[in-house]
């Protein structure tokens, strides 16, 4: 081991001259933990909250979701046939089929979107996970699934034949519009209610893929929207987008683009706060490196008289301030790490009003930026540091 090296961890652990020296060099150890220990921490918490968001959003917007450039329908022709079903990354897909219908239930009437979807609907998207009265509807049984805002203003009552209501569209290709603008009629009942994950779906009904289109009167070869499902979305969009450039592709992310930025955004406003908290932190180091320097000015003479150069002693005060740092830095680490894995396992912190464990999830990502954040901070402190003993 190099001199400077023995030296600079010899000053590390052993006792100084003065206690002060001592206590500001723990103090500023514990400061930087609690620093480093709420920076990874916040990261994780945010990862979590962004992890949750971005699952809840899932029950209802898919991995990747196909749709015409232009009208309101698209048909499958056969490129886009093939892709489907000969792709490798789409694990499955499901069509849909949009509109807008109008719903009246016991003299109560309500403009809603209805969601006609197939039979695989529920393998791509986690609808079911929103459900938060009844069950998801059986096609056979003339059952729908309504949001929560529709089947609250008209009082639906689920399950039994006292809850029929009917669904009316409103189509201009009836001869008889002019006169009489509702199209077809179709008597449904509720089997479930689904909470909305926004405003964009506030009323909005649920049925089968037949259904939706007689009641719209379109073709069966039309659709309004393809969702894939895809573990390998990113890769499976971009095929899409250089084969399909007669259709729209979209992914998660582009479908949630607002989400993903507002959350980014907040991500990287916080951090920023607790970089500015770290280097705050690394000042008590700093005064504490200087106050060792003033007090081992003996030692630094005698180590000149013993024929260590000046490059050597300034090496060994930046090694001992860096060393600081990194031990403080490794403490927030290990106990933030400790702290998220016990809260992702036990969930000790709920969300207030529920009862579910606040949000929490380590990335690698996160612990190697704090690490980054460490060594820059380290070099930056015991840089400024070594420049007192240049001076002196």
């Amino acid at each position: 081991m190099k001199a400077d090296y023995f030296i600079s961890l010899k000053y590390l652990f052993s006792k100084t001259k003065y206690n002060l020296v001592s206590f500001i060099s723990g103090f500023s150890i514990l400061v930087l933990s609690i620093a480093y220990f709420s920076f990874l921490t916040i990261l994780s918490v945010f990862s979590g909250l962004e992890n949750y968001s971005l699952q809840f959003s899932k029950s209802f917007d898919p991995d990747i979701k196909i749709e015409p450039i232009s009208g309101s329908y698209l048909s499958i022709d056969n490129n886009l046939d093939s892709i489907l079903n000969n792709y490798d990354n789409i694990e499955e897909y499901s069509k849909v089929v949009k509109g807008n219908v109008v719903v009246r239930y016991d003299e109560k009437t309500e403009y809603a979107e209805i969601y006609g979807v197939d039979n695989l609907f529920r393998s791509v998207v986690n609808i079911d996970s929103i459900i938060s009265i009844g069950r998801y509807p059986v096609s056979s049984a003339n059952e729908v699934l309504s949001s929560y805002n529709l089947a609250s203003n008209l009082n639906l009552i689920l399950y039994n034949s006292a809850g029929i209501f009917e669904l009316f569209s409103i189509n201009s290709k009836y001869p008889e519009s002019s006169l009489n603008p509702i199209g077809n009629t179709k008597r449904v009942v509720s089997s479930g209610v689904f909470t909305p994950r926004n405003d964009l779906n506030k009323n909005l009904i649920i049925t089968d893929l037949m259904t939706a289109k007689k009641i719209l009167t379109i073709d069966e070869s039309l659709y309004s929207e393809i969702l894939i499902k895809s573990h390998k979305s990113l890769s499976a969009s971009l095929f899409l987008k250089d084969n399909l450039s007669n259709y729209t592709v979209k992914t998660h992310k582009e479908l949630n683009e607002s989400l993903y930025k507002i959350m980014n955004s907040e991500k990287l406003i916080v951090s920023l706060i607790m970089i500015l908290i770290v280097f705050i932190s690394a000042f008590n180091v700093i005064a504490s490196t200087v106050m060792l320097i003033v007090e081992k000015e003996n030692d630094i003479k005698t180590m000149k008289a013993m024929g260590m150069s000046k490059k050597n002693i300034k090496s060994l005060f930046f090694k001992h301030n860096f060393l600081l740092n990194v031990i403080g830095g490794i403490i927030g680490i290990a106990l933030s790490i400790i702290i998220i894995y016990a809260q992702l396992n036990f969930s000790f912190f709920k969300i207030p009003g529920l009862e579910i464990g606040y949000p929490v999830a380590i990335k690698f990502m996160n612990i190697v930026f704090v690490v980054i954040t460490v060594i820059i901070t380290g070099f930056c402190s015991a840089y400024i540091s070594s420049l007192v003993l240049k001076k002196n």
